[in-house]
């Protein structure tokens, strides 16, 4: 049985280890912590979800075979939850907005390249704050 067809996804394939070493070739500051951590924490679910999804149709091929209709309901909800389009629909712009926030992500280096924000350019009230003030 291959890697792919057990759900498990060749090391290459991995968002987990590309997002860290994104994050790890950065300077952060320390207030930038808690949301590196959250940028891997989604990269680790995206990862797995291939794993859960393989695991959701072992189970739904034995309730099947056991003709337990119940079971069979419960686990096809569960699997529908556990789909990996479903979690990087969910999870693949929060990932990219957490990436974008850090300044990991092409858009958020070619915004710094022309002087803005890591995240993007200032916004008007921050421009209107920074005039005013000085």
């Amino acid at each position: 049985m291959s890697a792919e067809a057990s759900g498990l996804q060749a090391a290459d394939r991995l968002l987990l280890p590309a997002v860290t070493e994104s994050l790890a070739s950065l300077t952060l500051n320390p207030e930038d912590r808690a949301l590196s951590r959250l940028a891997e924490t989604y990269a680790r679910q995206l990862d797995q979800a291939a794993g859960a999804a393989a695991q959701a149709d072992k189970v739904l091929r034995a309730a099947r075979a056991e003709e337990d209709p119940d079971l069979v309901e419960l686990v096809s909800a569960l699997k529908a939850k556990l789909a990996v389009r479903v979690a990087v629909e969910s999870l693949g712009p929060k990932l990219l907005a957490a990436l974008d926030a850090l300044g990991a992500s092409p858009k958020a280096r070619a915004a710094r390249a022309k002087g803005g924000a890591a995240g993007g350019a200032k916004g008007k009230l921050a421009a209107l704050r920074e005039s005013r003030a000085g």
